[in-house]
């Protein structure tokens, strides 16, 4: 089984706002569990023929176990050990974030507080530090004794999110940058940086180029590793500078879908066997969707993404405005060739009365269901750890690792595939 979890800090493409900007007060989700956990389709007819534009199914619900705001989770390994971030500190626990402890910290340096933490199948410790100021964050591996950090990158410009621009894949992990451009300083958070070794050295394969001043940003949305094609997949905003990226010889030589700003904006990439998934930046909110008919097709052009595969039903009028983007998602790959894909989308905060954050969540990229909603400006959702099976408890966190003191949904996923 192979697990794939992709993480924000600052919100992507219309979302200029600092995080530490945020709101407190009682949390109140409106979406708990509203059916058996293990109702099947034979109990009520499912209907599962989707047409472009579909919302998705709600019919299910994740059965939530607890809520409580505890610090900021960022990653959970194969051992269901979950890595966190508190300033400059990396904090573990090992039983689903109930109780936290420090594993280690970076006191003496600049601008030095943990972005995100990666611990891919191999066991290393990978952390993401700092890149808030002109200095670009830092990539840093933990010594197996915890007594101290190699760095392994340093990137020009902008940081690793923990809302997107992430991946590990048994022992390739693909890293991005964000941050907001700097146009006049000619500034650019544009890289994409790839692991073949489980996190012991990292390489750039792409520098994503400038084609027009005339946008909000150049920068990396989302990365993704298709182990169906042995492909990389790399989304790029904003606007006129907007791309969608794909390699299959890791980085050496890349191909796009069409002229520099022509495909829409997207920040979330999942990859199934037979289609690849994409997480909306704009309106309408949902599933963007290219089928395949194998391992080696490619796309032909921006009309083989289906817009809207999938539409969230939203409060906002019907004019063009987003409310909500794709953040983290939380991918399985069972050995049998089964699959599970949960996505978050968290309103976007320069949307004044936007407030919705939903969880979408799929098993084979086409039919997609809405497991949980939330109707509160005080919850960010930015990202998914777990389940680490299909199988079992199927144990989730939800989480809002934006927000003031952060927020989790420890939950179970319900088994709506049957």
């Amino acid at each position: 089984m192979a697990l794939a979890g992709c993480g924000a800090d600052s919100p992507p493409a219309e979302t200029a706002r600092d995080t530490t900007e945020a709101a407190t007060g009682t949390l109140a989700p409106t979406a708990t569990a509203t059916h058996d956990q293990e109702q099947t389709a034979s109990e009520e007819e499912q209907e599962t023929d989707v047409e472009p534009g579909d919302h998705p199914i709600t019919k299910y619900q994740l059965n939530v176990n607890d809520i409580r705001s505890q610090g900021f989770p960022l990653w959970i390994d194969q051992n269901g050990r979950m890595y966190g971030r508190y300033g400059p500190q990396v904090t573990v626990s090992d039983d689903w974030w109930q109780t936290t402890e420090v594993l280690y910290s970076f006191p003496d340096i600049r601008d030095g507080n943990v972005q995100m933490v990666i611990v891919p199948d191999s066991g290393n410790i990978i952390v993401a530090v700092g890149g808030r100021s002109d200095t670009g964050g830092t990539i840093y591996r933990l010594h197996d004794d915890l007594n101290g950090a190699e760095k392994l990158y340093q990137f020009e410009y902008g940081r690793v999110l923990n809302g997107m621009g992430h991946v590990a894949y048994e022992d390739i992990i693909v890293l991005s940058c964000y941050a907001l451009s700097d146009f006049e300083a000619d500034q650019y958070a544009n890289e994409v940086i790839l692991s073949t070794d489980g996190g012991k050295s990292f390489e750039r394969i792409l520098e994503v180029p400038l084609k027009t001043k005339d946008a909000r940003n150049l920068h990396i949305h989302d990365v993704e590793y298709d182990p169906y094609a042995e492909r990389i997949w790399v989304v790029v905003g904003d606007n006129g500078n907007a791309q969608l990226y794909w390699s299959d010889d890791l980085g050496t030589s890349w191909k796009t879908i069409a002229a520099q700003g022509e495909v829409t904006m997207m920040t979330q990439v999942a990859a199934f066997q037979d289609c690849v998934a994409f997480g909306t930046d704009g309106f309408p909110e949902g599933i963007i969707r290219w089928e395949r008919e194998g391992p080696d097709d490619e796309p032909d052009g921006v009309d083989d993404l289906v817009r809207p595969h999938v539409q969230i039903e939203t409060d906002h009028p019907d004019n063009g405005t987003m409310e909500m983007y794709a953040r983290r998602r939380w991918h399985i790959r069972e050995d049998d060739g089964r699959e599970l894909c949960l996505m978050p989308f968290g309103y976007s905060p320069m949307d004044k009365p936007a407030s919705d954050s939903v969880v979408l969540a799929s098993v084979d990229g086409e039919v997609w269901y809405e497991l949980y909603r939330t109707e509160t400006r005080e919850t960010l959702l930015t990202n998914v750890m777990g389940p680490l099976s299909i199988d079992g408890t199927r144990r989730t966190i939800v989480s809002d690792s934006n927000q003031q003191e952060g927020y989790q949904v420890d939950a179970t996923v319900p088994k709506f595939w049957e």
